[in-house]
């Protein structure tokens, strides 16, 4: 496999992914759903402290089930939440980034407030709503930055069906060969990062400032290339039926969760099937720049239209072209069409020494701007 000197097309939307959940506009967007959720919890608990001495007299409260203990307790989980996104906001001027601390608020709020009998029904499910949601969306930047990386292509397909930024255009990226960081090092620079050699490893995230070092690339093994080989890169993770299929055919690989999984469930197939599909391995990563302003339109969904699986061969220059399409030579930056029956083009002095042509894993057509 040739380095991946551009990205293929659903590394674009990881790519766009990441640099939109660590950005600086997305972090201070979760502290203003966290002051809107704590100005829920302080309008609830203002309005029904004064019915705590009623619950215990009449209704049969304990002191677990007030509003005062649910404000001495469950309220300063709230406040720790808002504390360390404030605090991520503050380390990003020493390039230095974290989870937002929505697990850990999550949790507090189940063991010490899991029934709020001291409000309404309608104020509980409201506040239950309005929390879950500020979770979720604290999620997308926590498992971003979480070490280590966990994050599959199964798991960006997910994100990318469920995301809400643009699935028209995304920003343009320049793979940078020139920075190369290494699995279980501090990489050169912060930001997204491609591993090489891998086109189904998903993309991470590093930075400089502590504790931003790159993991093993979470890439399929020889069982997921047999069942992208079976259903498609399109089929990857939309084909239910097919990815069932090869479950059903393939029972005796696994013995852990698989004999659960009959035909009703083929709907929800994909995560039990994914889990035998990956491993870990270390490899080398290139910077992926995003390339300020600059903007390129996309079909909207994951996979897009490239097909790694029948790109022909690469070619040295001056052998004739095998199929019509976008090729690319380290020798150059941009990418050339060319005719099947061109001949391909030998780039003299140039610092990699023979030309090679590879067929381009985007076989978009470049726009303008």
């Amino acid at each position: 496999m040739s380095d991946n000197l551009e990205l293929n097309p659903w590394h674009k939307r990881q790519a766009a992914l990441l640099y939109h959940f660590t950005s600086m506009d997305y972090l201070q967007s979760i502290l203003q759903r966290i002051d809107k959720l704590i100005g829920m919890a302080d309008a609830m608990l203002e309005e029904r402290s004064s019915f705590d001495a009623a619950g215990i007299a009449l209704g049969n409260w304990s002191q677990t089930s007030t509003a005062v203990h649910f404000a001495t307790h469950a309220y300063p989980a709230l406040i720790a939440f808002r504390g360390s996104v404030a605090e991520d906001i503050t380390l990003r001027a020493y390039e230095r980034y974290g989870p937002a601390g929505e697990h850990q608020c999550a949790r507090m709020l189940h063991e010490y407030a899991p029934n709020m009998i001291w409000a309404t029904h309608e104020q509980e499910r409201a506040f239950g709503e309005e929390a879950e949601s500020v979770f979720r969306y604290a999620a997308d930047l926590s498992g971003s930055v979480r070490w280590p990386s966990s994050r599959s292509d199964l798991t960006f397909w997910n994100i990318w069906r469920s995301s809400k930024i643009s699935r028209e255009k995304v920003p343009r990226f320049r793979v940078r060969t020139d920075i190369v960081g290494i699995s279980g090092q501090t990489p050169p620079r912060t930001g997204v990062y491609v591993p090489r050699n891998h086109p189904y490893g998903a993309l991470q995230f590093g930075w400089t400032g502590g504790y931003g070092e790159l993991d093993d690339a979470r890439d399929l093994n020889d069982f997921g290339m047999m069942v992208l080989r079976r259903v498609g890169r399109q089929g990857l993770w939309e084909d239910t039926a097919g990815l069932y299929r090869v479950l059903d055919e393939n029972r005796h690989v696994n013995h852990a969760g698989w004999e659960d999984v009959v035909a009703k469930d083929a709907a929800y197939v994909a995560a039990p099937i994914a889990r035998m599909m990956f491993e870990n391995r270390p490899c080398e990563w290139y910077f992926v720049e995003m390339i300020e302003g600059e903007y390129e339109e996309i079909d909207g969904t994951y996979a897009g239209t490239g097909n790694t699986l029948l790109r022909p061969n690469r070619m040295a220059g001056g052998k004739p072209v095998p199929a019509t399409g976008w090729w690319y030579t380290p020798a150059q930056e941009a990418r050339r069409y060319f005719k099947q029956g061109d001949v391909f083009p030998v780039i003299e002095n140039n610092g990699w020494g023979d030309t090679f042509w590879l067929w381009a894993l985007d076989q978009s057509t470049p726009t303008l701007g």
